[in-house]
This record gives structure tokens, sequence and C-alpha cells, in this order.
């Protein structure tokens, strides 16, 4: 890493710490869900919300390697803003279009939280199968599971025109005909289920370009989903190691089990082999890889496919190893262990991403 971003890493971890003691994270998520405080902050203070966004467009030319340092210590503080969907996916939906009613100027300085909206019911994980339609300047359909549109201001929705073309839509969060089933993912953090009726929209892409974004956009948050889920990881394995380390059976410490000590070390091992799958997806996003877009596609599907094999495992060892006080929410690990099963799931499982290869090698 450049020196930049050594500090950067040593600075977000620092706010992060000084955020997110287990307590005040507890507290935060049996109230909204996430905090409004934090993300002025991480927008504002620590302007990280400009740092992969292009220089013309008010940020700071930073690349995915950049943005794989901001999601590991994120997955490390086990943050609950909406930073992956609302900057990386929605930054990335908006990369290549006119700023629309100063949406992505909004969304840099955290005045705005931008949801995307991609995913129906019936498409699964695949977010080219879209039902949604629009038509005379509204949208009719739902997409299903948007996270943070309980307290979006707008959302980009995938969308087909008359003609069968897939666009990219910006719609208020209280325009009419738009409504909201809301709920807390297995994370406890908020989305909802949303159906628009005749809901007022602009357009912002439609065709060959929309469709090379949604794919761009989502390359780019899979990569730093892996980073994050590095952080996850880390975490888990050292709650572990510490704990079973205190932790004593038949008179000694649980830790001198030898077949303890190899479940830790399998554990450690696909860490360190995901930290290199989340690298090579980084890399892949920058272009440093070489290849076109589907080179591009396959490498991060590997990635995604390998990382959420690895926090199944690395996830289960930790609570397993914990015993039964590893379920419960009075220690962070069963926190931990619930965003990893998220991160497992969201956009796409690791067969969702081994049937992607399959279909780009066939």
């Amino acid at each position: 890493m450049s020196e930049e971003q050594v500090l950067l890493r040593e600075a977000l971890a620092g706010t992060l710490a000084r955020l997110y003691a287990f307590d005040d994270r507890k507290a935060a998520l049996e109230a909204e869900g996430w905090r409004r405080d934090v993300w002025t902050m991480l927008a504002g203070e620590l302007g990280l919300f400009a740092a992969a966004e292009r220089e013309e467009h008010g940020g700071l030319g930073g690349g995915a390697v950049d943005v794989m340092v901001i999601a590991e210590e994120m997955g490390r503080a086990n943050a609950l803003e909406p930073w992956l969907e609302c900057v990386v996916l929605a930054g990335g939906l908006l990369r290549d279009v006119v700023d629309v009613d100063n949406v992505r100027t909004g969304m840099i300085d955290g005045s705005l939280i931008v949801a995307p909206a991609l995913f129906e019911r019936a498409a699964r994980s695949n977010p080219h199968r879209i039902a949604c339609r629009f038509h005379d300047g509204a949208l009719n359909g739902e997409k299903t599971a948007v996270v943070a549109a309980p307290f979006a201001s707008h959302l980009i929705v995938s969308a087909r025109d008359g003609a069968g073309e897939a666009g990219l839509y910006l719609v208020e969060a209280t325009a009419n005909g738009l409504e909201r089933r809301d709920y807390r993912l297995v994370d406890g953090r908020p989305a909802a289920d949303v159906t628009f009726a005749d809901t007022p929209a602009k357009a912002l892409q439609i065709g060959a370009g929309a469709r090379t974004a949604i794919d761009r956009a989502l390359d780019a948050a899979l990569a730093a989903q892996c980073a994050e889920a590095i952080g996850v990881m880390t975490v888990l394995l050292d709650r572990t190691v510490a704990y079973t380390k205190q932790r004593e059976q038949f008179g000694r410490p649980i830790a001198t089990f030898q077949v303890l000590q190899h479940r830790m070390a399998d554990m450690a091992v696909a860490i360190e082999r995901s930290r290199s799958m989340a690298v090579m997806a980084a890399l892949a996003i920058d272009g440093a890889t070489g290849g076109n877009g589907q080179d591009r596609t396959r490498l991060v599907a590997a990635a995604k496919a390998y990382v959420a094999d690895a926090l199944r495992l690395v996830a289960e060892g930790a609570v397993q190893l914990h015993g039964g006080i590893g379920t419960t929410d009075e220690i962070d690990v069963s926190h931990y262990f619930k965003r990893a099963f998220v991160l497992q799931q969201q956009f796409g499982t690791a067969q969702y991403h081994l049937a992607r290869m399959a279909d780009l090698d066939a």
C-alpha cells in the first residue's frame, strides 16, 4: 500500500474503534439500526465517500485498493452504516451519468443517502432479470431487500422501458406511489421491500450503458464486500484465540488441545487465502490484471465464491469454539457471525458466482 493508504487505514481504524465500542453499537442497533451522526462524520471529517469518486465529480480519484482498505476496517468494526450499498454500489451506478438533481454531490458530502434497488424476488441474485417497468415517466413493479431504504433520500431503480431495454432510474423516497415494507436483515440492518405504482422517476441511463453500469458497479461492490469479510473474519479469529486461552476444561486452557489448534489454524489459512482473493478482485476492478469486462467479472466472481465459503468456515468455527456463549447477543462474536451470514448471501451466494464463472467459460 502507498503511504497515503497506510495513513487512511490508521486514521479510520482509530476513529471506528472510538465510535464502535460494543455497548454503543448495540444501542444503535436496538434503536434505528444506524447512526446519522456517524454517517456525517464518515462523509465529512474523514472524506470516505469521496475516496473512489472521480476528481471531476468532486472526489479524490482513488481506486479499488483504497476502497479495499476502507472496507476491511469497516468490517473489523462491524460498522452499521450502509457504506457498501449507498456509496460503493450507488457511486458505481452513478459513475458515468449526468448528476441529476445534484444527487452525486449530495452522496459524496453525506447529505443524501442513495439506496440501490436492483434485485427482485423472482430473479434471485441476477440483476438482469428485471420485471419492473418504466412507462410515461413512471415506475411500476417491486424490488426486494433494498438496504437502507427505510431512511434513504433517493433510490436508484433498475427497470425496463416500453421497448424492453434495461435502464436505471432515480426515484425520490417520498415520491407518490412508493410503498415500503420495512424490516431488519439478519445482522440487524434496516432494509425494505419497495413497491412502485405509477411512481414518478427520472431516467439516468438506458440500454447497453445501463447494463454495463450495473455489472461494473456490482463487481466493485463484490470486491469491497470481500475486503469487508476479511475484517469480519479477522476479528472472529482473534476473539476465538483469546477465548480459548482463557476457557479451561480438564484443568487446562482449551487452546492447548491439538484438535482445537488445528481448527483455528484452518480458520487462519482460510483468512489469508481470502485476503489474496480480495486483493485479486481489487486489482481486477482497477484494471491492473488486464483483460476485458468478462475477465474482471470472472476474477471477482471467483473471489466472492471463495470468500463466502471461508466466511462460513470461520464464523461457524468461532461460534462452536466459544460454545453456548457464542450464540448470545452479550458478546460481539454473535454480531460478527450474523454479519458474516449476510455477507455470504448478499449479491449472490458462492454457488451463484460459481455458476457465473461457468457461464463465462462456456
